[in-house]
């Protein structure tokens, strides 16, 4: 190394003025001294070009390791695939397994399975091939990162040995030469180590810039509940070197199993989810060392949950990269709610009894076809799409079924599926509270356990969610009239017993609207806080009271408990709170299910009607407006209005104009 070399690689420490001094002083220097320079240079040169190595090598092995992330990644996503595919290759063996078992039955089906498994099977291979291939490249990789790593670490031995003999160089001349003149090596030495440390302590925190933090999404638009706009914040600091590219991706979660798991067809999937592009905005960064960063995304269509992600990149190619998913964002309108500030109550009844089993879908059969595919009641996504569905065509409440011989575990665990889903608490939830052959009112033993169920359910739906009226919850008991006993005397009893369990005096309705509006049936109603009528007076044998004509029979019962619920409140029979809940059906067909009666007298589907009939409810009703759609999902007896291939969101539409224009 010459002099001007040396000097310049000082400059290059912040040591010019030092230089420049000891030039001069050193001009002319004995052969003694000479020698020690050369011997300084030397190692010098040792030094520098160990550096220099080193740090190719560091260059290396980080494009090296960028490399390996990247096939970490497609091995990631190659087993997850593997998985998936060993998952599919399973359940199509043991749906051969079933099949084969009824061959004469399904030859053809057992065919068209076996078929696909080998397409699955071949799919398979090919993915493990994939994944073997990506093992083999990673484990060569892996070989030269240990290399690579081992050379590094022979280089950095090499600066440390060449720091260690300008030291004793230094201090063997310093004995001849005296302090001042190795004054200066002694410096230049102590700045090496320094330099040493700080890289070393550079290398630790290198990996953690840029760093993104306080990374959040936020509304900033929003309307009924749908969120229109949104707004992504972060801060990045980069105290090491300048952000090249600062990137916000919106990137709209797609549901594809829908199609694959539950069968929804490729057509319908729009409808359910409506298509959305991915959206980016790059930003200028401004080259501080600290820097916030703000984007707003704006027209969001909704109807699913969304991945806010952030990349950062600075100059010297280190990237960073965080995201999160949002919770659901509405794709309707909270119509529902509005209505319901406005005292309005529009509710449907809903079952949720439904597995992505024979025991649901298969064995019983049914009309119709279901737009969202055959699938789980107990799918977080599903409960979401019902709730935003039926809000944003004004229906506020879910009157769930509960069937007292399930007890709990079942139909439990659909209520929390609904309620603890991201639009759980946009709805109100009431109870059908089922009816049971066995179930005798005189009977503790059965009260007791009535009270205590209704005790569970009281706790199981949040309160703040629940359906009131005059402040108290509503519990329907379906089909009372058939229960066994002394009636009156049983709902006293379990209407104390659920208070002393739980304080709260429940608001209990009953469908005793189904006969004839009598005063004989005044002592038992007044041991009630309203009335409904199940399924809107249809009766499977066609025979309304001496007509034939169904709607003449609906409009003629809901008329006559009006006027003589009016007449009993303004006689002080009734309290002034005492609810009249008419109910509509759109159909009943239950002649596909196999519990269905092949020669029932079906209710055909007739949109005319249906709006009518709606329209005629809400007018009538007591003590506001309020209706029950029997049902929302029963698809038994063909009496949903959850929309379907055929009539799309055409029901749910009727609701809506039917409630903004009833008078």
């Amino acid at each position: 190394m010459k002099r001007r070399d040396l000097f310049k690689f000082l400059f290059g420490l912040g040591l010019g003025v030092v230089v420049v001094e000891t030039y001069e002083r050193l001009y002319s220097i004995p052969a003694l001294e000479r020698a020690f320079r050369k011997e300084i240079e030397y190692w010098l040169g040792q030094y520098l070009d160990a550096k220099r190595k080193s740090e190719e090598l560091l260059s290396k092995l980080k494009a090296k390791e960028e490399e390996i992330d990247a096939l970490h990644r497609d091995v990631s996503y190659w087993r997850s695939q593997y998985s998936s595919m060993q998952d599919e290759v399973s359940e199509l063996n043991a749906k051969v397994g079933e099949l084969s078992s009824k061959l004469n039955e399904a030859n053809e089906k057992i065919y068209s399975l076996e078929v696909e498994l080998g397409d699955w099977k071949s799919k398979y291979e090919s993915t493990r091939e994939e994944a073997n291939r990506l093992k083999s490249i990673i484990g060569s990789m892996d070989e030269l990162e240990g290399e690579s790593v081992d050379a590094i670490s022979y280089y950095r031995e090499k600066m440390n040995d060449a720091i260690d003999n300008l030291k004793r160089t230094i201090e063997k001349y310093r004995v001849v030469l005296g302090d001042d003149r190795v004054a200066f090596e002694s410096s230049t030495v102590k700045i090496l180590e320094d330099l040493r440390l700080t890289q070393e302590k550079l290398q630790k925190v290198l990996p953690y810039f840029p760093l993104i933090l306080n990374f959040a999404w936020k509304p900033i638009k929003v309307f009924n509940d749908k969120v229109y706009d949104i707004n992504v914040s972060f801060e990045v600091i980069s105290p090491l070197n300048s952000l090249r590219e600062v990137e916000v991706i919106l990137i709209p979660v797609e549901y594809r199993y829908f199609i694959t798991k539950y069968g929804m067809r490729e057509e319908d999937y729009d409808k359910v989810f409506p298509e959305e592009e991915v959206r980016s905005v790059k930003i200028e960064p401004r080259n501080l060392e600290r820097e916030m960063f703000s984007v707003d995304f704006e027209d969001l269509k909704g109807g699913r949950e969304y991945i806010v992600r952030a990349r950062v990149e600075d100059v010297a190619g280190s990237e960073k990269m965080v995201e999160v998913k949002t919770l659901y964002i509405r794709q309707f309108e909270n119509l529902g709610k509005e209505l319901y500030e406005k005292g309005i109550i529009v509710a449907a009844t809903y079952s949720g009894w439904y597995k992505i089993d024979k025991d649901s879908w298969g064995n019983y059969k049914y009309k119709g076809e279901v737009l969202l595919g055959e699938y789980s009641s107990l799918d977080k996504m599903v409960a979401t799409k019902h709730i935003d569905f039926m809000t944003g065509y004004g229906i506020n409440t879910i009157f769930i079924g509960w069937p007292p011989a399930w007890g709990k575990g079942r139909i439990d665990r659909v209520i929390e599926n609904l309620t603890k889903s991201d639009l759980g608490r946009q709805i109100h939830y009431s109870v059908l509270y089922g009816h049971d052959e066995n179930i005798n009112l005189d009977d503790s033993t059965v009260t007791n356990n009535i009270s205590q169920q209704i005790t569970y359910l009281l706790k199981l739906i949040p309160d703040d969610a629940f359906l009131k009226f005059d402040y108290r919850p509503v519990i329907y008991f379906y089909d009372l009239p058939a229960y066994k006993g002394d009636i009156p005397a049983g709902i006293d009893k379990i209407r104390l017993d659920v208070k002393n369990l739980t304080g709260t005096n429940i608001f209990i309705i009953a469908d005793y609207a189904k006969f004839d509006a009598e005063d004989t049936l005044l002592p038992i109603i007044k041991k009630l806080d309203g009335v409904t009528v199940w399924a809107a007076h249809y009766d499977s044998s066609g025979y309304y009271g001496g007509v034939y004509n169904y709607e003449v029979w609906y409009e003629k019962r809901t008329l006559e408990w009006n006027n003589w619920l009016k007449e009993k409140i303004q006689k002080g029979d009734l309290p002034s709170t005492f609810v009249y809940m008419p109910s509509v059906i759109p159909e009943f067909d239950s002649r596909y299910a196999d519990f269905g009666d092949p020669n029932q007298v079906i209710l055909p589907r007739d949109p005319n009607r249906f709006a009518r009939q709606l329209d005629l409810a809400l007018s009538n009703s007591l003590p506001r407006k309020m209706v029950r759609i029997d049902t929302w999902d029963d698809w038994y007896e063909s009496t949903v209005i959850e929309p379907s291939r055929r009539w799309l969101f055409e029901y749910l539409q009727l609701v809506k104009d039917i409630v903004l224009s009833s008078k």
